[in-house]
């Protein structure tokens, strides 16, 4: 590590100490990391100041302390949550008038350091009472080899695919919901998962009011999180919805909806509602497997947080389970392919799977046909490439009583200042059920998935990298293991948390493993 300033602790405090000795009066202090790919570069900013030019000192450490602070001031009965052996390759500076002090530490590539954990603390200085005045949360980064996976063996309580992630208020984040069993045929959790950066740990969470797989999840205006719906314990389609508050660290239930729905689109509206879209609202499975299809709904239903209520908005022109959903930048929001019916005279109905879209507005409270993408799709998320683009690459393209949904490989980007859809490269492996994430620089990737088809799917461990610059696809890292429909978090620190899925000989798995971007 290299800094801007490293003095030693003594010459510190005695600038310090020229310069100030009034107590701080700003909220607590905060420090947040970026960084821990190698090479790449350590980022620390500490803030809020109490007063222009406070003085700030982040401490280094290998190790999580405790540091009792009275071997430096008999009057401090605190500790430090750091070791004291690197306080001389500290950062030494002043909170700017922004209230910031910030320091950028480049890291070489060094493969040894892997795992390393480098644990961070910022303290403020004013000298009397104590030395010490305020003192920030305590923060960690563990070093990695940029570009690659890594599983660092750490595992959650329960094995899970399906669930979703969120932050909490602790700077700790969790794992909610998902289940065990087969795709139509789900074992759905209520308990959660909370990973603690700290000790490089799982540990149980909060247990939610209900169990649910392939719901969806929004975070709402208040900062409070609502889970919508998803498949119970015994894989039915439930109509229950539930708060997450992170202050208070539980969950609620509130109104729920006026359809059981899983596998259905849930988006905030710019007013701070959500608007829910299809899904399906049971599962049945005779007299085939492909029969819960036929249980795909073309309702919709939006959610007032402030009322706790829901109300029926238009239906839309044709059924839609696993389909995209997109806000436009003009409020509306894009609904995109997905798994559906059509009636037929003699049986009464075939699946299918949709390229046409519709799109709601909100402020007209309508539906109406959208865009078509080139490709029939669905179990593909779209892919926010920023500038109101959104990739589509793979995802379940076909389905008939014969071919029990197979992937496909092609891609398509949606522009809404447009309102068009323009095919771009395919990939090199048809896939569904993956997941993607920026990599900066205009790269994205997709990562596991999926081939096979819907009752039998092979997941994957592979990745591809998707480029802006021209439009096509390259071969990425592996990752550890294959993952299919595994749970992923943007980390604070900057690195992708990827949690569970499916993997091989049909296995729901409870590991995890790090991308370092």
């Amino acid at each position: 590590m290299t800094s801007l300033a490293r003095p030693s602790l003594v010459l510190s405090l005695f600038l310090v100490l020229a310069v100030q000795d009034v107590p701080g009066q700003a909220g607590p202090l905060q420090l947040d990391v970026i960084g821990g790919s190698t090479p790449g570069n350590l980022i620390l900013d500490t803030y809020p100041g109490a007063f222009p030019f406070e003085a700030c000192f982040i401490i280094p450490s290998f190790s999580p302390g405790p540091t009792p602070l009275s071997v430096f001031d008999p009057n401090d009965p605190r500790s430090l949550d750091v070791g004291p052996e690197l306080l001389s390759a500290g950062w030494f500076g002043f909170l700017d008038l922004t209230g910031h002090f910030t320091v950028s530490s480049p890291f070489g590539s060094v493969p040894a350091f892997q795992d390393l954990p480098i644990f961070f603390q910022s303290v403020t200085i004013q000298g009397l009472p104590t030395i010490v005045d305020r003192i920030s949360n305590p923060n960690v980064v563990r070093l990695g080899i940029a570009g690659t996976f890594r599983d660092r063996i750490v595992t959650s309580q329960d094995d899970r695919a399906f669930a979703t992630c969120l932050p909490r208020a602790d700077r700790r984040w969790m794992v909610v919901g998902g289940a065990r069993g087969a795709l139509l045929a789900q074992q759905a959790h209520m308990t959660t998962s909370v990973y603690d950066p700290l000790t490089d740990t799982c540990s149980f969470g909060p247990m939610m009011v209900a169990p649910r797989s392939l719901h969806g999840q929004v975070q709402l205006n208040d900062g409070r999180w609502l889970l919508v719906g998803g498949v119970s314990a015994t894989n039915d389609p439930q109509a229950t919805c539930e708060v997450y508050d992170p202050v208070t660290d539980t969950f609620s239930a509130v109104a729920s909806m006026n359809v059981p729905r899983t596998g259905h689109s849930a988006t905030l509206l710019p007013d701070g509602r959500v608007f829910v879209a299809g899904g399906l609202q049971a599962v049945t499975t005779t007299p085939t497997a492909l029969s819960a299809i036929r249980d795909t709904t073309d309702t919709t239903e939006i959610y007032d947080p402030v009322a706790n209520t829901w109300t029926p908005t238009p239906n839309m022109t044709v059924p839609r389970v696993a389909h995209g959903a997109m806000l436009r930048p003009d409020g509306k929001v894009i609904l995109v392919g997905g798994i559906s019916w059509d009636p037929v005279i003699i049986i009464g109905w075939l699946p299918t799977v949709r390229s046409s879209c519709d799109v709601y507005d909100p402020v007209a409270n309508t539906i109406s046909s959208g865009p078509g993408m080139a490709s029939s799709r669905s179990f593909a998320e779209p892919v926010d490439l920023g500038n109101d683009r959104w990739l589509m690459a793979g995802g379940i393209g076909s389905l008939t009583l014969t071919n029990l949904g197979t992937p496909i490989n092609s891609a398509e980007i949606y522009d809404a200042n447009t309102d068009t859809w323009t095919s771009v490269g395919s990939m090199a492996s048809a896939r569904a059920f993956h997941k993607s994430w920026a990599l900066g620089n205009g790269l994205f990737l997709l990562a596991g998935g999926a081939g096979g088809n819907i009752l039998t799917p092979i997941p994957s461990s592979a990745t591809e990298v998707f480029s802006e610059l021209t439009n096509t696809f390259t071969a990425g890292p592996s990752m550890s293991i294959p993952r299919a429909a595994p749970a992923i978090f943007d980390t604070p620190q900057g690195q992708v948390h990827v949690f569970g899925g499916g993997s091989t000989n049909n296995s729901i798995v409870n590991s995890t493993e790090f991308y370092y971007r």
